[in-house]
């Protein structure tokens, strides 16, 4: 179960999730929520916890996006 949903389901704000995961702000509990970052190894094994094993490591994995512009020039290619 990926953050979001496990956070709705609990009824937890992204204040609330970065109070209990303690040393994370609360636009770095949107972050992982939405999948834009990962989580430290200590925040991952938090969110474990909290969620008793509900949201697992691999539901917490950064989605990809579209490759950035810088790795694109980088490989010769151009938009």
């Amino acid at each position: 179960m990926v953050l979001g949903s496990w956070m709705r389901m609990v009824g937890l704000s992204d204040r609330e999730m970065a109070e209990k995961v303690g040393g994370m702000s609360v636009s770095g509990i949107r972050k992982l929520r939405y999948r834009q970052r990962g989580p430290s190894i200590r925040v991952a094994a938090r969110i474990v916890e909290l969620s008793a094993g509900k949201v697992t490591l691999a539901d917490m994995q950064p989605i990809e996006t579209r490759a950035s512009t810088s790795s694109v020039a980088a490989e010769g290619v151009y938009p």
